[in-house]
């Protein structure tokens, strides 16, 4: 190579291999730090959607209560039946967006799940076990939403 001063020396190139170099590594590096950027907006992101639907979901816990309550109470079979119908498709919608119902009875009972407002005698559940599920548990994803309030089978 050769410019208007003459050719150019090594440490000339040199130089400019080591700018070049130094250029590329400040590139790569404002790359990298671009995509931690991008990714941690992200998970930002996911998280702001997944408080909200918590914080709908647990809005929304005491609309199924009622639900669940009506089921229990209606003598109408074809009433009963629209009714599961609708029941159903609440719990998909809400299983699809991350709430889960805790399965209590039968299970030992556990104070991480289970809030215990009392004991049941003459059960066929084993002592220490959920005899009586009062009020459903949820969990959304791994966090526990709201215990199920339970009564325990005697000793």
């Amino acid at each position: 190579m050769q410019d208007k001063q003459g050719p150019l020396a090594q440490s000339d190139i040199n130089t400019l291999h080591q700018a070049l170099e130094e250029e590329k590594n400040r590139h790569l590096r404002t790359l990298a730090d671009f995509d931690n950027y991008r990714k941690r907006v992200e998970r930002q992101a996911q998280s702001y959607a997944d408080r909200g639907k918590k914080e709908l979901a647990a809005e929304m816990l005491p609309i199924l209560d009622n639900l669940e309550r009506a089921l229990a109470q209606l003598a109408d079979e074809r009433t009963h039946r629209g009714l599961v119908i609708v029941y159903r498709q609440f719990i998909d919608v809400f299983k699809k967006h991350g709430l889960e119902q805790l399965e209590s009875l039968g299970l030992p009972f556990n104070p991480e799940e289970h809030e215990g407002i009392g004991y049941v005698s003459g059960t066929k559940y084993s002592p220490g076990h959920v005899a009586e599920e009062m009020r459903r548990g949820y969990r959304f994803g791994k966090e526990l939403l709201r215990p199920a309030t339970v009564r325990v089978a005697a000793r």
